[in-house]
């Protein structure tokens, strides 16, 4: 079963992972504003982070606020759950990863880029770079997030 406890682990070490380099991206784009590749990489493939960003601003008015408030407590609670042996703050922390995961997939859901309009036209699903960040996301998160019920379910019926 320390395998599965293992993946526990990958929800919180993924988001982490794109948080830190989104928060590189913005951090390089404010270091060299000509960088292309940058600016390409900062709109489309970390748009999310954007957004959520201006979505968390006014409560945490902190510079790479999603990186010290978000990611690093998560990262922190599994390493330590990991190696402390403590199964219920891997728990959270898998269950947390979850639920960040969540709202970006939610904020990725509702861009509110053009007007609102009544149509009777078909309504285009965003597909592309911007979704894929967030889907892969809410996937590791998900494995950790079943995992750990999972583990917890099994523990339950054992006793």
């Amino acid at each position: 079963m320390s395998r599965f406890v293992n993946l526990q682990f990958l929800g919180p070490a993924v988001l982490f992972l794109a948080i830190l380099t989104a928060e590189g991206a913005a951090f390089g784009l404010a270091q060299m504003p000509t960088s292309e590749i940058l600016w390409r990489a900062n709109l489309e493939v970390f748009a999310v982070f954007q957004r959520s960003h201006y979505l968390l601003a006014p409560a945490l008015d902190l510079p790479y606020a999603q990186l010290f408030v978000i990611g690093l407590p998560l990262l922190a609670i599994a390493v330590y759950g990991l190696l402390a042996g403590r199964d219920l703050a891997l728990a959270i922390a898998s269950n947390l990863s979850f639920v960040y995961a969540a709202f970006l997939i939610y904020i990725a859901a509702n861009n509110q880029s053009s007007p609102l309009a009544a149509s009777l036209t078909a309504i285009a699903v965003p597909i592309g770079p911007s979704i894929y960040l967030p889907l892969v996301l809410i996937g590791a998160s998900l494995i950790s997030f079943f995992v750990s019920h999972c583990h917890y379910i099994r523990r339950i019926y054992a006793n």
